[in-house]
């Protein structure tokens, strides 16, 4: 592994078994949510991964977080294998690799003060010192734009707006000071004046805190500025990686094409013709052969329903799987 990828990937799959297509049949029906997925993630560096729901895109982060178990490829992290671990093994790696879920009242105890929320992690993973524990969870606090911590400490997450409860989440997340965040969806639930807020203090905290950030989004338009690089699922898939400059400028996948088509343009002026894809996205216990995107896709060829697209090299930080990039 590179020095500088401190998170490496490699042919990552999760299956999950779902029955029998009939009484008596042998044959177990299986969702491909996963399904061979690989990429390096550097030190503070912030990887968007886009596509549409159901594409995959949080079981993969169940994966990381060690909340599921592959069912085939690998997982290193800072050079060590950390694909099956046993109950400790991950909860010292959760101190590293913290999550920030899309709702963040679901994430938040109503029972509990903030105090209470922010400093579980802490007496979780045996931090005795009661004094030490409140200098972290108000450095942890206003770090996460809750300032001055001692007006939130009290207060119950009813009494707070939807930014400030997912701002109370980061915070419990920042408390353990981790490595690296895996936010799923964390502004889908915010009203849109309160989706750059968050936004902008996730790209401040990678700064100061050096914290890597894997966001997960079904809106690539939310992240052109934030992101280093843009990873694109499709059914289980990776179908493009690359910087976030040469995805948006200059996509090459088609399903990377029709995402960008659709992001909203405030000046008419420069409004481009939309890519409509037809169909629904296939079942994942079924998974098309050949291409999985082929059903869907504009610019089918004949041979993408029976050839499995490899990766292609364009450039060295820009990747698509297409049939058509393949000379």
């Amino acid at each position: 592994m590179s020095a500088e990828h401190f998170l490496e990937v490699q042919g990552l799959k999760k299956h999950f078994e779902v029955g029998r297509p009939a009484l008596f049949s042998r044959d177990v029906q299986k969702v491909h949510a996963v399904d061979g997925v690989g990429f390096t993630l550097r030190r503070s560096e912030v990887i968007a991964l886009v596509g549409e729901s159901g594409c995959g895109k949080s079981t993969l982060a169940l994966l990381l977080m060690g909340l599921e178990d592959p069912t085939a490829g690998t997982i290193k992290f800072e050079g060590r294998d950390i694909t099956h671990l046993n109950d400790n093994q991950r909860k010292d790696l959760r101190r590293k690799i913290q999550m920030v879920f899309q709702d963040p009242y679901e994430s938040l105890n109503p029972t509990k003060t903030i105090r209470e929320i922010v400093t579980e992690p802490l007496i979780v993973h045996g931090f005795a010192n009661v004094s030490d524990r409140d200098d972290r969870v108000t450095k942890a606090m206003e770090d996460a734009g809750l300032k001055p911590a001692e007006v939130y400490m009290s207060r119950y997450p009813h009494e707070l707006s939807g930014g400030q409860r997912q701002r109370v989440v980061i915070a419990a997340a920042l408390v353990l000071e981790p490595e690296i965040i895996l936010a799923d969806e964390p502004v889908s639930m915010l009203d849109v004046s309160i989706r750059a807020e968050v936004i902008n203090l996730l790209a401040e905290l990678r700064i100061t805190r050096q914290i890597a950030v894997i966001f997960i989004t079904h809106d690539l338009g939310s992240v052109g500025f934030f992101a280093d690089r843009v990873a694109v699922m499709y059914l289980g898939r990776i179908v493009e990686i690359g910087t976030m400059l040469e995805v948006l400028e200059n996509p090459q996948h088609p399903y990377t094409k029709a995402l960008i088509s659709v992001i909203p343009v405030p000046n008419p002026r420069l409004r481009h013709e939309r890519i409509i894809l037809k169909g629904e996205t296939p079942n994942p216990i079924n998974v098309p052969s050949g291409c999985r995107f082929h059903p869907r896709c504009p610019v089918a060829i004949e041979s993408c329903k029976a050839s499995d697209p490899p990766m292609v090299t364009l450039s060295k930080t820009h990747q698509a799987a297409c049939l058509l990039l393949v000379k």
